[in-house]
């Protein structure tokens, strides 16, 4: 039901600098005309009569897609015209099934809410404003500048689905392609689809529109709001309707991640021609994200990260720089996530010193001993404050030089890294420690 929420703010607040129009007028004079005036729709209106000529493969037939609008003008009159009738997903994009039976029968309810026609068309417009997310999820966000982007991209899609066959009914994945290469930072205005590439190649050959990385939806719109918390409706519609609820967006977190990496990276020639939205993986995926309610820094954990943090796997590893580009790419993303979290970048300087302060320390060790190397393991393989503290005591215990340094990184773990993000700022002391000395 909030497909109609969204739908009415879009007519009635987007629309209006544009043309003033009611919800039914944009149905009917353009949303309709654009979207199922043709034998390729470019959404999937499930269980409604305009779908059924999906199944019957009757799209190309004028007159029956004509009286399938009728019908469904029919069926919103008549509901507007009962007190007593609840919408269903046969005229209303997103609505509970007409009865227990259907498959969507968990949605209906005996409330009367208080709805009426402009609603029921305002749930479709609002339902083609869904961006398609990696996983199957589509979401929903309320904000106004962003739904005029989507609609830009309505015609475009048109042109693509007009010369591909079989990238039709799927607005909901154009919608996100569309929305990361309008927010590029390569985005022509003057030439709105230059090296835009959205259709791929099947296994067949035949033309093929992919989802994109939720990640890479997310990077696109911190770029866009980084100082926004965006709220984000989730869900899919199809023969059974799938909510998630909503999620909260942290936008400025994900941005301050592309900015540390920037900062840190950007410079170097092999990495300064890589885009974080890009080249980012998370070890979860979308869904896992929704479940924690918020989305941000801490939803996308880099992909592969774990196995070299303590605690986190039952035999942690230390980083290795590998002599390829995807080795540096990773061993970037992990640095510049890892001083992120800690949101401190005087703990990036401070690790960088403790690294520096372990070799010399270990190359200091007599020839045949291995007390040392087995103490700085300890120091690298502490998972919170005690451990970390003892093992560095052990450090200052057998060299008084170290005191400094050591004394520092204790102050530092005590009043400024929370216990639960010890382990990463001793992650940070591992990459720094192994990746020096290659």
């Amino acid at each position: 039901m909030y497909t109609s929420h969204i739908g009415k703010r879009f007519v009635n607040h987007v629309l209006q600098t544009k043309r003033k129009l009611t919800v039914r007028e944009y149905f009917e004079n353009h949303y309709f005309k654009l979207f199922f005036d043709d034998s390729e729709y470019l959404q999937s209106p499930a269980n409604t009569p305009l779908f059924q000529l999906i199944a019957q493969k009757k799209t190309k037939d004028a007159k029956a897609r004509k009286k399938s609008l009728d019908e469904i003008h029919s069926k919103i009159e008549t509901f507007a015209r009962s007190k007593n009738t609840l919408p269903d997903m046969s005229f209303a994009i997103g609505y509970p099934s007409a009865d227990m039976v259907g498959t969507t029968s968990g949605q209906v309810s005996n409330i009367l809410l208080p709805l009426d026609e402009e609603d029921m068309y305002a749930s479709w417009i609002g339902s083609a404003l869904g961006i398609g997310i990696e996983g199957g999820l589509n979401v929903l966000i309320d904000n106004d500048e962003l739904m005029s982007i989507l609609e830009e991209g309505w015609t475009v899609y048109r042109s693509y689905v007009d010369q591909n066959d079989g990238i039709d009914n799927k607005i909901e994945t154009w919608n996100g392609i569309w929305l990361c290469h309008r927010l590029s930072e390569e985005f022509d205005p003057k030439k709105p689809t230059a090296d835009f590439k959205p259709v791929n190649p099947g296994k067949k050959g035949e033309a093929v529109l992919e989802r994109l990385p939720w990640t890479r939806t997310l990077f696109t719109l911190a770029r866009k709001f980084p100082k926004s918390v965006e709220t984000g409706y989730v869900y899919s519609f199809g023969q059974m309707n799938k909510t998630v609820g909503f999620v909260s967006f942290n936008l400025p977190e994900v941005k301050r991640l592309a900015d540390i990496y920037r900062q840190l990276f950007g410079k170097i020639p092999a990495l300064s021609n890589q885009r974080l939205d890009e080249i980012y993986q998370a070890e979860r995926g979308f869904g896992f994200a929704c479940e924690q309610g918020v989305i941000g820094l801490r939803s996308i954990e880099p992909k592969g990260l774990r196995k070299f943090m303590p605690g986190r796997s039952d035999k942690s590893e230390l980083p290795k720089e590998k002599q390829n580009l995807e080795s540096q790419i990773n061993n970037s993303i992990y640095i510049s996530w890892i001083v992120a979290m800690l949101n401190n970048k005087d703990l990036l300087t401070l690790a960088e010193k403790g690294s520096a302060m372990l070799r010399t320390y270990v190359v200091g060790e007599r020839q045949a001993r291995t007390t040392r190397s087995n103490t700085v393991a300890k120091v690298l393989d502490s998972k919170n404050r005690r451990e970390l503290v003892d093992a560095l005591t052990l450090v200052v215990e057998d060299d008084s030089s170290t005191a400094d340094v050591c004394s520092a990184i204790v102050n530092a773990v005590m009043l400024s890294v929370p216990n639960d993000s010890v382990p990463l700022f001793v992650t940070l002391m591992r990459f720094k420690f192994a990746l020096a000395q290659h």
